[in-house]
């Protein structure tokens, strides 16, 4: 009986076009380094909300809790994916700056037709052949060298774009306006970063993390000054009551209403209206 090394740390898959869909199930949101190579056809998708049509002799890389839509490929399709966990790779230091890197996030796709492009794809089949082969034609340490000695070369190919943020700040910049426009549609019943982060399709860890680098200010800071402006507002231009609108903003209930306002603004909702009649 034939048995093969245990690379728990390393699968790889070959998919075609009546496949791809399983690929779409396995590469979604997933907590892995993975790397794609397209031999033959096309492939089209949506990463981080933007479109990509990756071409033959082209490699995708796609970071931890990338978020994958749309997965199509045209009819020749031949697409090998090496999903890799983090731990596995660990030791690997130069992927520090890979995988912290937001510019391979949205810039995920390289050609390899240059003469490294030659290395990476025989270097490709070694490994897909030594993954193939028994336990005493193949081990787990031999396989993790060829992986170093790959990702070694695919991340020369992505220097440049770490080198080079401006499609990074152009992207970040529309982030950042179209959640200052879903803050004010929604902002005043939404009070949860989750909701906007399912907007943007973006992860709330990277989204809340964003919103402080921009504009100086954590997400949940935003999020409150958009509800008590609201609150502001009816307290002011309304006679409705603290529980009246306390119910208009979704609140649980008037006391915890009461609390939020206190602790945002530092006086209570009723002080806040007796304050704007005196001042009017």
């Amino acid at each position: 009986m034939e048995i093969k090394p245990n690379f728990e740390g390393l699968y790889i898959q070959k998919y075609i076009l009546n496949s791809l869909s399983e690929f779409h199930r396995k590469a979604e949101n997933l907590n892995k380094l993975l790397l794609c190579f397209v031999s033959k056809g096309t492939l089209d998708l949506q990463i981080n909300t933007l479109p990509f049509h990756v071409k033959t002799n082209s490699i995708l890389m796609l970071l931890p809790d990338t978020d994958l839509k749309n997965s199509s490929g045209s009819n020749e399709l031949e697409l090998s994916v090496f999903f890799i966990s983090l731990d596995f790779i660990s030791s690997y230091s130069f992927l520090t700056v890979l995988l912290a890197s937001d510019e391979i996030k949205f810039n995920p796709v390289m050609s390899i037709e240059n003469p490294a492009g030659k290395l990476i794809w025989s270097t490709v089949k070694l490994i897909q052949d030594y993954h193939a082969k028994t336990k005493e034609e193949s081990t787990v340490e031999s396989v993790q060298y060829l992986l170093y000695a790959l990702l070694e070369l695919v991340s020369k190919l992505y220097l440049p774009v770490i080198k080079n943020n401006s499609l990074l700040q152009t992207r970040s910049q529309d982030i950042i306006e179209h959640f200052f426009e879903l803050l004010d549609k929604h902002g005043y019943l939404e009070r949860s970063v989750l909701f906007y982060s399912d907007q943007l399709h973006l992860s709330p860890q990277y989204l809340s993390s964003l919103i402080k680098k921009e504009t100086g200010k954590p997400i949940k800071q935003w999020i409150s000054y958009r509800v008590i402006k609201q609150a502001q507002e009816l307290l002011k231009t309304t006679p409705l009551s603290i529980k009246e609108i306390s119910n208009r903003l979704q609140f649980v209930d008037s006391s915890l209403f009461c609390r939020y306002f206190r602790r945002c603004t530092g006086i209570t909702a009723n002080t806040y209206r007796e304050n704007y009649k005196i001042k009017k």
